[in-house]
């Protein structure tokens, strides 16, 4: 059983939780102190290995396949025949009803209306017991779920929880009961799949299966509403320890690490003879950060965290200027100072003041604005992020622009949530961009952000 875990708390690792040494060792010891009891070892584990909310989806998903303690849809199938059928079909949708063939809307709202957690896994096991894997790539697990919602007339079903609930008919907390009903009993059933394609396909795809659960993996665009909320908590963590860790700039010193330009200089200037090397050292000090952020919709979730990132490490800097754009450039760092992030982006009528022009991501008219009006408070210790698809909707870029502006920076940095391979396809500019950028960083998800946030803030 030892083995087991120990392979258990590398697999927590690659999926992307940090496990140190001694919490594997700890975990270890407890299950030992438990003789290993089945019953109790999640709750064991679970204690010593996992950190924050964030990892505990990660860590339940990871557990559940990598032990698989559920017995087979097929023991239990006669047992529970007649608490999974629906009304005018059966569970795995080979029934008919008046919709035609499969679940019935309103029968499988009364099936799973109010049920225990222990039956709506029996229902999940039920719902997947007849489907067929072709690999355990994640997609075709996403596929077969959307199958067997279909099936079941799922999507009916919430159509008519929420119909209900915009006609008054149904009270907010009836309403939330019912919203988090559907998403326990989807992830009950993507579980189920799951295990059916590590049961077929062997322990070796358990990792990429669980992709799905680690928010910090997964897209910006992709989130729902809840795991947004478990986001921004997470950036408010990263955000603090930014503000704590002081800012480092170099100065010239009497001694510390060669200053291999300033020595070469010297050199040129007095043809090397006496050669005297001169020295740089580390100081604390802090920079100014103009951040730059595209909000059209089709970064606006990006864009979202961003500012949040920022705005909430601005004890760091010096100063700090935010802009927002769609085809105009409009300066919110007052905003920001009294207003939240999601207040802002959520006014729908301040838009008008960003996206006047023509509506759609112009990057040139931008650049041009800031070179224009703005490029004599860009000095050497300004910090410029661009937050953006470099997508310009077919017209000219304005890099020229941006040339003029990176010359005053100290450095431009671009964040894209684009993946890299989209760079340099359709109307997306960044090959014009990249000469002026001193890093171009790909990040589409909340581990890319960190990184790049602990980089360049």
């Amino acid at each position: 059983m030892k083995h087991l875990i120990v392979e258990f708390v590398r697999l927590l690792r690659k999926a992307g939780l940090t496990v140190t040494t001694m919490e594997a060792a700890d975990a270890l010891r407890s299950a030992e102190l438990i003789g290993f009891n089945p019953v109790l070892l999640r709750g064991v584990l679970e204690t010593t290995l996992v950190k924050s909310m964030w990892e505990r989806p990660v860590f339940a998903a990871l557990f559940d396949l990598y032990f698989d303690l559920a017995p087979p849809a097929s023991e239990q199938a006669a047992h529970n025949q007649e608490l999974l059928t629906i009304k005018a079909a059966t569970a795995d949708g080979s029934g008919r009803s008046s919709a035609g063939a499969g679940g019935d809307a309103e029968g499988l709202l009364e099936t799973i209306d109010s049920q225990p957690a222990v039956v709506l896994e029996d229902l999940a096991r039920q719902f997947t017991r007849d489907i067929a894997l072709a690999s355990a790539e994640p997609e075709e697990i996403s596929q077969k779920l959307r199958a067997v919602q279909v099936k079941l007339r799922w999507f009916e079903a919430v159509n008519k929880i929420e119909r209900q609930y915009v006609n008054k008919q149904m009270k907010e907390g009836r309403f939330q009961n019912w919203q988090k009903l559907f998403a326990q009993l989807e992830a009950l059933i993507r579980r189920e799949l799951e295990r059916k394609a590590v049961r077929q396909f062997g322990r070796q795809h358990i990792v990429q299966l669980v992709e799905y659960a680690n928010i910090r993996r997964r897209e910006f665009d992709g989130l729902a509403a809840a795991e947004i909320i478990t986001v921004e908590q997470e950036i408010a963590k990263l955000a603090k320890k930014l503000a704590e860790r002081p800012g480092i700039r170099l100065r010239r010193a009497k001694r510390g690490k060669v200053d291999l330009r300033r020595t070469f200089r010297e050199v040129v200037r007095t043809g090397g003879c006496p050669l005297h090397l001169k020295y740089r050292d580390k100081s604390k000090s802090k920079v100014d950060l103009w951040l730059l952020c595209d909000v059209s919709n089709s970064v606006e979730q990006f864009s979202r965290f961003m500012l949040q990132l920022v705005q909430a490490a601005n004890r760091r800097y010096a100063n700090i200027r935010s802009f927002v754009f769609v085809d105009e450039a409009v300066e919110v760092t007052e905003w920001f100072k009294n207003q939240d992030v999601n207040a802002f982006l959520q006014a729908r009528h301040l838009r008008d003041r960003f996206n006047r022009r023509v509506g759609l991501s112009r990057y040139d008219f931008v650049f041009e604005q800031l070179a224009r009006h703005e490029l004599s408070a860009i000095s050497s210790r300004t910090k410029l992020i661009i937050l953006g698809d470099g997508r310009n909707n077919w017209h000219p870029g304005g890099a020229d622009e941006l040339a003029k502006i990176a010359e005053q920076a100290e450095a431009i940095y671009w964040l894209n949530p684009l993946p890299e391979k989209e760079w340099f396809t359709g109307d997306c500019l960044m090959q014009e961009y990249l000469p002026y950028c001193r890093q171009v960083f790909e990040c589409r998800n909340l581990e890319q952000l960190t990184n790049v946030a602990s980089h360049i803030l």
